[in-house]
């Protein structure tokens, strides 16, 4: 980018350097080549600080990210059991929700409880509610 605005600035002082008294035709040519310089050498000493210390965050303690991905499942895995948790309580209160019976079977079928999928989907269809995936899914 700065490449390119120095492009842009540099094209009409080349035009314009026949017009300029002699002695000083080159001076705003040197001005625009110094900062394009000073610019590429800052950028080789400073670099970008959030590149190297994200990096060097990464490199310094990946038992520390491992544990971090593993209270995530475990934080995750606990919303999902108080939303179900939720769910259930609520079909006791209200057996003849239908929409809900469905939900909970696809719920337990996404977490693996095949037997407690099927036994909601059954009464999810004795309600009038089906879903031919799922159904597929539990035969």
């Amino acid at each position: 980018m700065l490449l390119t605005a120095m492009s842009f600035a540099s094209a009409p002082l080349l035009r314009n350097a026949g017009n300029s008294p002699r002695g000083f035709v080159h001076v705003p040519l040197l001005a625009v080549l110094a900062t394009l310089l000073l610019a590429i050498g800052l950028y080789a000493a400073i670099g970008r600080p959030d590149v190297a210390i994200s990096d060097k965050q990464d490199n310094a303690s990946p038992p520390a990210s491992v544990s971090n991905q593993a209270n995530q499942r475990k934080s995750k895995a606990a919303s999902v059991n108080s939303l179900l948790a939720g769910l259930e309580q609520q079909l006791r209160d209200d057996p003849g929700d239908a929409t809900g019976w469905l939900l909970l079977a696809k719920s337990y079928d996404h977490l693996g409880r095949t037997s407690d999928a099927a036994a909601a989907y059954d009464r999810a269809t004795e309600l009038g509610k089906s879903d031919n995936d799922l159904e597929a899914r539990l035969k």
